[in-house]
């Protein structure tokens, strides 16, 4: 099971997003956030940009998964990972990289917002682990 639930699409643990509706109210680089239902929203940036994300609770986010969201989901442009206690394989993170789709925790999301790029942003650990496999 990939997630705390079988109902796609992985609802929030709690049922609600307010943790990730917050930080984003306290970003400089958001300049509004609108909710589409069922952990997606509508991110616009200062930089007159829109971003969709989806924010999941999934235990273990990888590739299929990752296929699995953008068939029930539609386009994306960032899957956000909302607990302590999940993450995301590192294959997901270059599949999504790949896609110009970003996939991050919230923390490393929040660092990328200031990144036109934001999709390739990645940790000093990700960013090492990619270049020791020729994938950067």
């Amino acid at each position: 099971m990939a997630a705390h639930s079988e109902n796609f699409p992985w609802p929030s643990y709690h049922g609600h997003y307010k943790y990730f509706e917050g930080q984003m109210d306290r970003h400089e680089k958001v300049a509004s956030l609108t909710a589409e239902g069922n952990g997606v929203y509508q991110l616009s940036r200062t930089q007159d940009d829109t971003l969709r994300v989806f924010i999941c609770e999934c235990y273990a986010f990888g590739v299929a998964e990752y296929i699995e969201t953008i068939e029930q989901l539609g386009r994306l442009d960032a899957v956000i990972i909302n607990s302590a206690w999940c993450g995301y394989s590192p294959d997901a993170k270059r599949h999504c990289r790949d896609e110009n789709v970003g996939l991050f925790t919230i923390a490393e999301f929040m660092g990328a917002l200031h990144r036109d790029d934001y999709w390739a942003y990645l940790t000093d650990k990700e960013e090492e682990y990619f270049k020791k496999r020729g994938w950067v």
